[in-house]
């Protein structure tokens, strides 16, 4: 079935140092742009980060791409033609929902890193308060991606334990606790619906802990990831029949690109 929408990542997936995106990538995405493909970020960054990189990389109104945003893994943004628009049907739903259990999310967390700080752990409050409240999550930050990796591992099973309508997943040392309707793969799913497109006709692409939710075959899109993904990635997508790149980056995105779609 032909590809009508390509939601990416950017760290790590599409981003090169610098947060560049090389030519060899953009001239890809001009020729699904051609094709009548939608494109679509889908990134845990908040909105005013993704501007920066759009205007970095020439992209945005003046490329006619992307059509959408997607930042902090659950607001959607539409391109208009001047610039991006928030789609508000989705982002009033998820700002709603996320009032009504910050009080709770803000209670766990602050449980937890005073239960970690107390066992000696060096962690950090990332995001909290008028912030998290914007950003539909809270988050705490461990010194290292290994430490964040175990800890999410016991958050996600204590909060099915405690039967919470919160869950939580891992942005590299991130470990974010969020509402339901929060995630990636829940967000590319409302943009999917809100273009009318089906989720065999979406494919997805992300290289982290919190693109799993996306990438796992749940929302029934197609996956793929790029050879420098996190070997459990590498794992999920592969599980899911997805596609792993033998290119890093970039370069993997054009591979993806030209098997799924160009080929």
């Amino acid at each position: 079935m032909r590809i009508k929408l390509l939601a990416f990542d950017f760290d790590g997936t599409i981003l090169e140092e610098g947060m560049s995106i090389p030519d060899i990538a953009k001239e890809a995405l001009d020729s699904i742009r051609d094709l009548g493909v939608k494109i679509s970020t889908a990134s845990g960054r908040k909105l005013e980060d993704q501007f920066k990189i759009l205007e970095l990389n020439g992209l945005g109104n003046s490329r006619g791409y992307p059509h959408s945003l997607i930042v902090d893994e659950s607001r959607i943004y539409l391109l208009d033609g001047e610039g991006y628009v928030p789609l508000r049907s989705w982002n009033d739903r998820v700002s709603e929902e996320w009032k009504r259990l910050y009080p709770l999310a803000e209670e766990i967390l602050l449980s937890e890193v005073e239960e970690l700080k107390r066992k000696g752990e060096e962690v950090y409050i990332h995001i909290l308060g008028e912030t998290a409240l914007v950003r539909n999550m809270v988050a705490m930050r461990f010194s290292t991606i290994e430490k964040a990796k175990e800890y999410e591992k016991y958050l996600s099973k204590k909060l099915r334990d405690m039967k919470s309508p919160l869950w939580c997943n891992r942005n590299f040392s991130l470990v974010q606790i969020l509402p339901p309707s929060v995630g990636k793969g829940n967000t590319v799913l409302a943009l999917s619906r809100y273009f009318g497109i089906s989720p065999e006709e979406v494919l997805v692409i992300g290289d982290s802990g919190n693109d799993v939710d996306m990438l796992d075959g749940r929302y029934g899109f197609r996956s793929a990831t790029v050879s420098n993904a996190d070997p459990e990635i590498k794992e999920v997508v592969r599980n899911s029949g997805g596609y792993v790149a033998e290119n890093p980056i970039s370069r993997g995105i054009v591979e993806i690109i030209n098997e799924f779609i160009l080929k």
